[in-house]
């Protein structure tokens, strides 16, 4: 009878050791990051615009936030995925202000994007390519939605901002459907990339 007790109180110490390294598990894969709203941003000429108020999108596949109306130089921090890359997307919320994606590349006002870890600010530069990868996680959600997810982490993000900025000095003036059909078929190349 003893060893049946003891047995079980055995059983119990390690169900209750191995739960909670599987919770310290899961919250050392979380990562702090905290980015800073952009104050200004380019129109479809290229020239400086301010912007006071923005509405900001994020997510890593897992985690997901959104905000709205918060303030020119303001700061958001969210818990991130480690060994994930995340979109950040900031979008002018004055509604007046479309970005190019929006009204087939003739928009007034660009939005600012960063893929973390690759980028640790929003920029103009990076808005295109961080609204490719916010589409991708968001279609992600039926199906393969991890392998998707994966697939996405590994993916040469710097290689695919680098090119889009070589093929357009504007990249929201590039073909996003043609680039995301692309990339989720798994049969991406460069020459995927190109305007509307």
């Amino acid at each position: 009878m003893m060893n049946k007790i003891n047995f079980f109180f055995i059983l119990a110490a390690i169900f209750l050791i191995l739960g909670c390294s599987q919770i310290e598990a899961f919250n050392s894969c979380q990562q702090e990051v905290e980015m800073e709203i952009p104050s200004k941003t380019v129109d479809a000429d290229g020239k400086s615009v301010y912007v006071e108020f923005w509405n900001i999108s994020f997510t890593d596949g897992i985690n997901k936030s959104k905000y709205e109306s918060l303030p020119s130089g303001s700061t958001i921090q969210v818990q991130v995925c480690k060994n994930r890359v995340a979109s950040f997307l900031a979008e002018p919320a004055n509604k007046l202000c479309t970005s190019a994606e929006n009204d087939g590349g003739k928009g007034t006002v660009r939005a600012s994007g960063a893929i973390f870890p690759l980028n640790k600010e929003l920029s103009v530069q990076n808005g295109f390519a961080a609204s490719v990868l916010y589409s991708l996680y968001e279609g992600s959600s039926c199906g393969d939605a991890k392998g998707v997810q994966e697939f996405l982490t590994l993916f040469n993000w710097q290689k695919f901002e680098q090119t889009c900025l070589e093929k357009s000095s504007d990249p929201w003036l590039l073909d996003k459907e043609r680039i995301m059909r692309a990339i989720s078929s798994g049969k991406f190349k460069k020459s995927d990339i190109r305007l509307k």
